[in-house]
């Protein structure tokens, strides 16, 4: 006796199931601190990392970041990452506003590519009825001196990749788009003009990108655009005035 197509159908659906949740290029790792993570990478081909859904990233730091370009989401909970040559080998940590990852990149041209890295969590402990005491508020945290900042960055290329906000303080670089755009790749180029992605980390609005390189650069798909940063103007002062005008 055949079996009815409701059954046939069921069977078909129950093997495509148990053949994707086979598929070996998507895995799931319990999260542990003390646990380094590996994500094998193919040139082409792209490996999203998934955090806790309740957990934002807040800082990216790369070993060598100019083998590997690695860009998070504008909601922050999602990691894009993909090698830029075939064999390349470096380490990455990833800091969120709960946990701490630590994953070694692979990329050899001959191990599977990871397609997506999902973690699962232990249960948390049931919350504590905490114990209610006074204590002095701390201070403010100091706000930075506006005097102390540099707007002076000007751009070229695809305006769509542009922030609407660019400046630095002579430490870091400040860049902010608006909610709803997706933020590009944000690269540098070294002395032999390779592009590699920055460290940076995810302050309120803004994009900080360690250290003030003279040029960044943004990309996304064919899209191209660059920051750099303008020569500051000379601090004219009473002595400096007077040695020019003695001159003429």
């Amino acid at each position: 006796m055949r079996p009815s197509l409701p059954i046939l159908t069921l069977l078909s659906l129950a093997a495509a199931s148990a053949a994707y949740a086979a598929d070996t290029r998507i895995v799931t790792r319990r999260y542990d601190p003390a646990t380094i993570v590996t994500v094998a990478g193919q040139v082409g081909t792209q490996a999203t990392i998934a955090f806790g859904d309740d957990e934002r990233i807040e800082n990216v730091a790369v070993g060598d970041s100019t083998m590997w370009q690695v860009t998070p989401n504008k909601r922050a909970d999602l990691l894009f990452v993909k090698p830029v040559v075939k064999r390349a080998r470096t380490n990455m940590t990833v800091v969120t506003d709960q946990r701490t990852y630590l994953f070694d990149l692979v990329a050899n041209g001959v191990s599977q590519p990871v397609y997506v890295l999902r973690f699962s969590y232990p249960d948390k402990p049931k919350p504590v009825q905490p114990v209610v005491v006074a204590v002095q508020a701390p201070p403010p945290p100091a706000q930075p001196d506006p005097s102390t900042l540099n707007f002076r960055w000007k751009s070229a290329g695809s305006r769509q990749l542009v922030p609407t906000r660019v400046f630095d303080d002579g430490k870091a670089v400040y860049l902010g788009w608006p909610a709803e755009v997706p933020m590009p790749a944000i690269l540098v180029r070294d002395v032999k003009g390779l592009e590699g992605p920055v460290n940076y980390s995810l302050k309120g609005d803004y994009v900080v990108v360690e250290g003030v390189p003279g040029q960044l650069v943004l990309r996304s798909g064919k899209e191209m655009a660059t920051l750099t940063v303008e020569p500051s103007a000379p601090i004219r002062t009473a002595a400096n005035t007077a040695t020019q005008t003695s001159a003429h």
